[in-house]
């Protein structure tokens, strides 16, 4: 048993000890390789390597901005209709639910859980309000009595209090 073990770690040190060489032999390489090349071109390639890297960064910066957008933003293709009946889940503090609001007219919402809380929606042609809203429940409270929206307009309302709440329409 002792002598299977003695050759692992001599064939383990072994194997360490060309491992080393190798790196050493490249490294010298690479000196050789840097003495040849005059200064100029040698912090043109580290300008070079440092603007590649520069590079890459502000693209994964990019990326991930945008990942973090879409993931924040609403998608309005994603969200109901509002219409009479409709009523989203309930939602915990820091969730969100979304309607778009199609038809002109006048929708009255309101919270299954707290009746008390009620709102109005006037969709008419011309608002100055369109695209996505964002709104907020909180204290009990839609934070808009009444808002006039555009046809075709996403509202988001955003569940600011501890207490779960939805928006359903009449």
């Amino acid at each position: 048993m002792n002598k299977k073990l003695g050759l692992l770690l001599a064939g383990g040190a072994l194997i360490l000890s060309a491992c080393g060489n190798d790196g050493n032999q490249a490294s010298e390489e690479q000196n050789d390789v840097a003495e040849e090349m005059p200064v100029a071109e040698q912090e043109e390639s580290t300008e070079e390597a440092a603007n590649e890297e520069d590079t890459d960064a502000v693209e994964e910066n990019e990326e991930a901005e945008e990942e973090k957008a879409e993931e924040e933003a609403p998608a309005a293709t994603d969200a109901p209709e509002a219409m009479s009946g409709e009523a989203s889940e309930l939602l915990s503090e820091g969730d969100s639910t979304s309607f778009v609001f199609n038809q002109t007219g006048e929708f009255s919402i309101f919270c299954e859980p707290h009746p008390v809380m009620k709102m109005t929606v006037i969709v008419e042609e011309g608002a100055e309000n369109s695209g996505e809203v964002a709104l907020d429940i909180a204290d009990y409270e839609f934070s808009e009595e009444t808002i006039t929206v555009a046809p075709g307009t996403t509202i988001t309302w955003t569940n600011q209090d501890l207490a779960q709440h939805n928006v359903a329409f009449e």
